[in-house]
């Protein structure tokens, strides 16, 4: 029994010690969303951990920073609440709607709490969310082609649209009543990130569900959003924040040379764009010109 006991002491020593090893180290750990909340005057940013990992290895988290990017609490949410590998996000002033693996997280900002998590059945990757007026939700699935609805009303999953015409839907942006969809492409086989087609900047009618292509094969489009009249869209594979302008067709590369940049978000109150890189585990912030 003696013996016994000092197995156990040391089976116990060792596994506290490669849980201890495991814990981040750094706040930033694949980031993949920045999204500004205005009433705290904070950013909050995704970070999927263990490097750019999809593992449901509760291995996720949430970190927040000032106006300028200053971190305030390295792991705001989520890693005691065992998230896998939040990415996309959007916000409210009262809540943060967070996808995962498995889901959406509804997260109480004020009270730094999960308050629901809304699963999306047979989600292959969920990746990106953007909110209606109505306060309805979609979100992106990558390899299913698909996207999901929660209906504000009930927040029950539902597949709101399945086809292959949306081409591996990314990055999601809400403008007005049409949901603008950034596509990375045509995969060359299941569960692949390789293309056969770069990916289109489509534009998704609430009401009637109809695509229509704004722009063809702009890139492997990974984050959206709008500042102005021009929406502003990362190309993860070639490494450039795109400027586009919707209307007149044109897209810019507005900076070059980035390593696999992820989800921008836009204040306006700042007039500031924020996007993580995926490559440098860092945090990017723009100052657009008026």
């Amino acid at each position: 029994m003696k013996h016994l006991f000092i197995i156990l002491i040391c089976l116990f020593a060792y596994s506290s010690t490669q849980v201890q090893a495991a814990k981040p180290e750094k706040a930033y750990d694949a980031p993949d969303q920045a999204v500004w909340h205005a009433p705290s005057k904070t950013w909050f940013v995704s970070n999927l951990g263990g490097g750019i990992s999809l593992a449901k290895d509760s291995y996720g988290w949430i970190t927040q920073t000032d106006e300028k990017g200053n971190i305030i609490h390295p792991f705001w949410l989520g890693l005691e609440e065992g998230m896998h590998a939040p990415s996309g996000m959007t916000i409210t002033d009262k809540y943060l709607y967070v996808c995962d693996r498995e889901g959406v997280h509804e997260i109480d900002i004020a009270k730094r709490k999960i308050t629901n998590f809304y699963p999306l059945p047979g989600g292959e990757f969920i990746n990106d969310i953007a909110m209606a007026s109505n306060g309805d939700l979609y979100i992106s699935d990558f390899f299913g082609n698909k996207i999901y609805k929660l209906p504000a009303s009930t927040r029950v999953a539902e597949v709101w649209l399945e086809t292959e015409k949306l081409e591996a839907p990314d990055g999601l942006y809400m403008d007005n009543d049409k949901l603008i969809v950034a596509s990375w492409g045509v995969l060359t086989k299941p569960g692949s990130f390789d293309t056969s087609k770069l990916g289109n900047l489509s534009s998704i009618d609430l009401k009637t569900k109809k695509i229509t292509t704004l722009i063809k094969e702009v890139g492997n489009l990974e984050g959206i959003t709008k500042a102005g009249k021009y929406y502003y869209i990362t190309d993860w594979a070639a490494g450039k924040l795109l400027k586009v302008d919707p209307k007149k067709k044109t897209v810019v590369d507005l900076i070059t040379g980035l390593s696999h940049p992820t989800d921008p978000d836009f204040s306006a109150e700042l007039n500031t764009l924020a996007f993580p890189q995926h490559g440098t585990d860092q945090v990017l912030f723009i100052k657009l010109e008026k």
